[in-house]
């Protein structure tokens, strides 16, 4: 089996970078990895990628503004929505969160 360059789910960076009387805009971040040329086995870090998604304060929808590269299916997207929404649901809209798996 061929190992490859791969974007991680587990761990998603959220950061507030806007934000209105109406909505707030966060970046979600996710590490790029690569095959480690060292190893037969493991991967290291070579980057980061990102997306841009956009809440509505009144209704907690959240739309995405921005598609992360190579997030096949949008599924960092939903996992970063996901936890927007939950901190909307406590009326929170945070500096700085983040999605983790486990």
């Amino acid at each position: 089996m061929e190992r490859k360059r791969s974007v991680g789910w587990m761990c998603i960076v959220i950061e507030k970078i806007a934000e209105s009387d109406t909505d707030a805009e966060y970046a979600f971040i996710a590490d790029v990895t690569e095959p480690n040329p060292r190893f037969r086995t493991g991967s290291i870090v070579v980057g980061h990628t990102r997306g841009v998604l956009n809440i509505a304060k009144a209704t907690g929808e959240v739309t995405l503004v921005e598609a992360m590269p190579e997030d096949a299916g949008d599924v960092r997207f939903r996992k970063a929505a996901g936890k927007i929404q939950r901190h909307w649901e406590a009326g929170e809209f945070p500096d700085k969160t983040m999605y983790a798996c486990g």
